[in-house]
């Protein structure tokens, strides 16, 4: 059974997009917004290239006043609130930090529009030109290494469990 990251209950792959999208319309029918929220980045993590999906969690940040986060999540939108914008840019001043923020972890070429296809590219180069390592859908070499000791170290444990299970087995026999 896997974890449900956009609503209470369970299943075994999360719940279909259209049910979240159901649950946040009860949530904003009820006035709340938190739960919306959560329930749309969830969504966005998920589905991270659609833009639709972005713009309805930038109109939530928008309708509780949070201009940064309605800029970042409409920053590939391009009928965006320009003072949304430039609130996101204060926020994250440089490009590879805007582009982390995005979290958009697929080439740019997969994004819906001329626009947001065009917005990518120029933050790519824009971080690439500032010398700043960017965030891809690849692990890093130091991400790999992190799982890789991780792993190594999950693995000595269960052997010396074993060790000490057969000691303690001869032990009494």
């Amino acid at each position: 059974m896997g974890v449900d990251l956009c609503g209470s209950t369970p299943h075994s792959y999360g719940m279909a997009k259209t049910d979240v999208l159901a649950r946040v319309d009860a949530d904003l029918a009820r006035g709340q917004t938190q739960p919306a929220i959560q329930r749309l980045s969830s969504l966005v993590a998920v589905h991270p290239t659609d833009l639709d999906l972005r713009r309805r969690l930038a109109a939530v940040h928008r309708q509780v006043g949070n201009r940064v986060e309605a800029g970042r999540w409409a920053y590939l939108d391009a009928g965006t609130d320009p003072a949304e914008v430039e609130a996101f840019e204060r926020a994250y001043p440089s490009a590879a930090r805007r582009l982390d923020a995005l979290r958009w972890r697929s080439p740019a070429r997969l994004a819906a529009t001329d626009f947001a296809r065009r917005k990518l590219d120029e933050l790519a180069a824009a971080a690439v030109t500032s010398g700043r390592v960017l965030a891809t859908a690849e692990p890093s070499i130091r991400g790999r290494l992190g799982v890789a000791a991780v792993l190594l170290a999950a693995a000595l444990l269960v052997i010396v469990t074993l060790v000490g299970a057969v000691t303690v087995v001869q032990w009494l026999f």
